[in-house]
């Protein structure tokens, strides 16, 4: 597979993402799965990092059934890809789609030449003799694996992209990141085969490597510190960012990518100082945010930073909150080229509705409503409101999408306050907003004016 139609098939101009979960269970794993996808994450490799391979089965067969849609990858962890491909087409017959396989050791030997490779070439055989179709990524200088010297790198690319989809290669260990003259080495020696870096990418580092690889296979680099096993979703976050900010064909935008911001919202969201305070009293909202919309380049700047935070081809309808929700998820609506479903207080429609109770920001009970079928199953909605103080109002949204059979694509909000509630939803979906972890706090007690940001 060369650089071209791997980034076709993963419809992506940068480093395709794919985390890696060191599997612990089957919650744990649908639990890391459903953040990563929900990121924005091309898909998924599933690893067996604690047992053997054999109790790994059914959890992919589990994760599949509840994501039949995603890419879904596996690395049977101490299996060589000749017993590991039989597995392979063994779960494709019992109707258990795997779309790739990783190999930590893909068996090149860099002191022989392409035709007399017979490990290389026995796994090849059994990868035919399975039947299975996904694609192959194999171990190529692979950490843990017998030692490449430096100077047979490019010797031992160029024999792998022979015998495999992605040539794979990684740091010298687990969360060790590789250095910048290996890639380029193996680089030059694969030509213009797809390449996949499997260690030690986080999204600091990430922009030294994006124009030299075509896929981030990451785990350490967005894991929460001292845990192993589950993903950190703002990292995830920043690291697909500098991915969609990154061209594999343009050298020139290592610059800019080293320079852009992740999507964890940065102190450049300017608008912010625009913000008017609250001037009558406890029966208001703390702040007044649509006086962001009264300066036609705020307004933009914020629409801008808040729909680049989602690729276009993930989301096809965006639903507003009413009624302060309308002009954002409009403005993000036009900006993504999709339709608006307006989500209004309840006996506001006058067609047949689908309504659901919530319990809005100040604690009391109030009705949603949306019109009736207003999309078919699996309508991917990005929910827009202009606030989420307590998370109240956004479960109400999300359970009107999902009760319609819709898939929640990502919520867009100006600023999210810091609540259990929240937070739940910041772990589960894909939740974007434009306060900087430095403001945060002044957001949450309330007691943040635009002046602080002049």
């Amino acid at each position: 597979m060369n650089r071209k139609e791997f980034h076709k098939f993963f419809k992506c101009d940068g480093p395709a993402i794919l985390p890696v979960v060191h599997v612990l269970d089957e919650e744990q794993a649908k639990r890391n799965v459903q953040l990563a996808i929900g990121e924005g994450a091309q898909g998924v490799f599933l690893i067996n990092h604690d047992f053997s391979h054999h109790k790994l089965l059914p959890i992919i067969a589990s994760v599949r059934k509840e994501f039949p849609r995603i890419l879904l990858g596996v690395n049977f962890l101490g299996v060589s890809g000749k017993n590991a491909f039989p597995v392979l087409g063994r779960l494709a017959r019992e109707g258990v789609a795997v779309d790739a396989y990783w190999a930590d050791n893909a068996c090149i030997d860099e002191d022989a030449e392409l035709g007399d490779q017979p490990y290389a070439q026995a796994i090849d055989q059994a990868r035919k003799d399975s039947g299975w179709k996904g694609l192959y990524f194999g171990g190529t200088a692979f950490k843990g694996q017998r030692a490449v010297r430096e100077d047979s790198y490019g010797k031992a690319a160029s024999i792998a992209a022979s015998f495999m989809d992605v040539v794979t290669t990684s740091g010298r260990a687990t969360g060790a990141a590789a250095r910048i003259k290996k890639v380029e080495d193996i680089r030059k020696g694969c030509g213009d085969a797809a390449l996949a870096l499997a260690s030690g990418i986080t999204p600091e580092n990430a922009p030294d490597y994006a124009t030299l690889v075509d896929c981030f296979m990451v785990a350490t680099g967005i894991s929460p510190p001292g845990d192993f096993y589950n993903f950190d979703p703002d990292k995830l976050r920043a690291l697909i960012h500098v991915s969609q900010l990154s061209d594999h064909n343009a050298a020139e935008n290592t610059a800019a990518v080293a320079a852009a911001k992740p999507l964890s919202p940065s102190d450049e969201q300017w608008y912010l100082k625009l913000i008017a305070p609250n001037t009558k009293g406890s029966c208001f909202a703390w702040l007044d945010p649509t006086s962001i919309y009264l300066n036609g380049k705020a307004f933009t700047d914020l629409t801008d930073y808040l729909a680049s935070c989602f690729d276009p081809e993930s989301v096809d309808l965006v639903a507003g909150i009413g009624a302060m929700g309308f002009p954002l998820g409009a403005s993000i609506a036009y900006k993504l080229g999709k339709g608006f479903l307006a989500l209004r207080k309840g006996g506001k429609l006058c067609v047949e509705v689908e309504q659901v109770l919530y319990s809005c920001y100040s604690g009391s009970g109030h009705t949603m409503e949306m019109r009736k079928n207003p999309f078919e199953p699996g309508t991917r909605v990005l929910i827009v409101d202009q606030w989420i103080e307590t998370g109240g109002t956004m479960t109400g949204a999300i359970k009107l999408i999902e009760g319609s059979k819709g898939v929640v694509a990502g919520i867009a909000t100006i600023c999210v306050e810091t609540k259990p509630l929240t937070r739940e939803l910041c772990q589960k979906y894909k939740v974007v907003h434009t306060v900087s972890s430095k403001l945060q706090p002044l957001f949450d007690d309330h007691s943040f004016l635009g002046t602080m940001l002049d």
